[in-house]
């Protein structure tokens, strides 16, 4: 699991190399992004809710013109989920952390804003449980240590005085299932996240081989 990591990290590291030494007579963005995710993951037979967990991130944006780009991302992801057996009244405490990595086309119009859409590759890097209020449990070795998931997103970057920031909201859909041994008969637990927040970017416009 740690070399999967590893490499994934490798991985984006040169990716946003590759973009720095291509853009010749485009423009490189790079930045971070913040904010919160709402996160569940369904379960036949229980009842569940959206999970308010933390997300952080940096990106590396390559534009190929002014309206399309490539942007590749390496986050830490909070995920999880809220259950209730509604026959026992039982509530279940999911807690999952991923190492994120998605990779989105997007499409910019003139007035700032853009859609974007793409894979996201997971690697998870902790799960905890909790049955009502009893301690929380480490429950890693229930799950698989990948995820993959489709996602789709908008946002807005502003002009003016605060050019730089911008605001984004991005839903991912679980692809592949995360858990190793189902709850129930043909129970598949696919991870469902909304996430919303602030962007920072930093550009630089890079003409005829010089900054």
């Amino acid at each position: 699991m740690k070399r999967l990591i590893k490499t994934a990290i490798i991985t984006s590291i040169i990716s946003i190399a590759v973009f720095s030494t291509l853009a010749v007579r485009a423009q490189l963005s790079v930045g971070a992004r913040a904010g919160a995710n709402f996160a569940t993951e369904p379960a036949n037979g229980l009842y569940h809710v959206f999970l308010a967990r933390p997300y952080l991130g940096i990106f590396g944006q390559y534009n190929l013109n002014n309206s399309f780009g490539l942007q590749l991302g390496i986050n830490y992801s909070g995920e999880g989920a809220n259950y209730k057996d509604l026959s026992s009244g039982d509530v279940y405490h999911v807690r999952h952390a991923f190492l994120t990595i998605p990779f989105l086309a997007q499409y910019r119009f003139g007035f700032g804003g853009y859609i974007e859409a793409g894979p996201q590759f997971g690697f998870l890097l902790s799960a905890k449980e909790q049955n009502n209020s009893d301690p929380s449990i480490d429950a890693k070795k229930y799950y698989k240590g990948t995820d993959i998931s489709a996602g789709l997103g908008l946002g807005y970057d502003f002009k003016g005085s605060l050019q730089g920031f911008g605001i984004s909201a991005r839903y991912m859909r679980g692809l592949t299932d995360i858990n190793k041994i189902a709850l129930q008969d043909n129970d598949h637990i696919k991870s469902r996240v909304l996430s919303v927040g602030l962007t920072y970017k930093l550009s630089k416009h890079v003409a005829k081989g010089k900054l």
